[in-house]
């Protein structure tokens, strides 16, 4: 659809409108609001010219001539839609598309008989080729129920193999708690926590007078407390994604989400509650 064309179903949709609201409808799509303002007021006087657009006051209407093109347009971007979707090699991919667009096809046949008329006339598939694809659906929803029970038993199987796992926690005392019950559990004296920004991990080298390697510090277990406090200080400001290895245990703190992950029984064992 054009940008003149666009500006008319506004019109159309918003019978009425008045320029200035119209203007600010479409300014996003303009570099500044004086390029926005120029183009809309050349738009303007050329749908008037064509008779689409009628100015009463300060306020714009759509016309029945301008009704009738919208229409038109709509019904021919629909018919050719429809076709290119039935006509396409693997149309089953494309299934819920083809649904909406018969959807729309029928509710707007119902008001509209000319668009019926036309999609009778202009249509490249049949009834038949529908139910062609209605019992193709019918075999991909058999295999999908099918792979689906295997897809389940693998989780189950990897569950049992100890596959990495996450529990995602938002950010508050219980999810503090439960990196405390980790490093405790763990038995951790030290942790390692690797920074995703330079300037935050200098920060944090300072203020706990830590030494470190690359983009990593190291802790002591004792430090976690105020280590948590002070990510959460200055991720309220800005974004500091950091990993904290606890004997092995991977935490992500992304503020305001927590990502404990482990291997699945470990991580079962880690987060049950005592």
């Amino acid at each position: 659809m054009t940008a003149r064309n666009s500006i008319l179903l506004i019109i159309k949709q918003q019978p009425g409108i008045e320029y200035t609201v119209l203007l600010n409808k479409i300014s996003g799509n303009y570099g500044s609001i004086e390029s926005a303002r120029a183009a809309l007021s050349r738009s303007i006087r050329y749908l008037i010219a064509l008779g689409m657009v009628v100015k009463k006051g300060n306020n714009l209407f759509a016309t029945g001539k301008a009704t009738a093109l919208l229409s038109k347009e709509m019904q021919n971007k629909l018919l050719l839609k429809l076709n290119e979707l039935m006509s396409s090699k693997d149309i089953a991919l494309h299934f819920d598309s083809v649904v909406e667009l018969l959807q729309t096809l029928i509710e707007r046949s119902k008001q509209d008989k000319d668009l019926l008329l036309a999609a009778k006339g202009s249509a490249s598939f049949y009834l038949p080729d529908l139910d062609s694809l209605q019992k193709e659906i019918e075999k991909r929803i058999h295999s999908m129920r099918y792979q689906h029970s295997v897809f389940l038993q693998q989780i189950e199987s990897l569950k049992q193999l100890d596959f990495p796992d996450f529990r995602q926690l938002s950010w508050s005392n219980a999810a503090k708690k439960s990196i405390f019950a980790v490093a405790k559990k763990m038995n951790a004296k030290v942790f390692t926590v690797e920074f995703h920004k330079e300037a935050f991990m200098q920060k944090a080298m300072e203020k706990f007078s830590v030494k470190g390697k690359q983009n990593e510090l190291f802790f002591e277990a004792k430090q976690l407390p105020k280590l948590l406090e002070f990510i959460e200080k200055k991720s309220r400001l800005e974004r500091n994604t950091v990993n904290l290895f606890i004997a092995g245990i991977k935490i992500k703190i992304d503020y305001p989400h927590v990502f404990i992950i482990a291997p699945s029984k470990q991580l079962e064992k880690l987060l049950e509650k005592n």
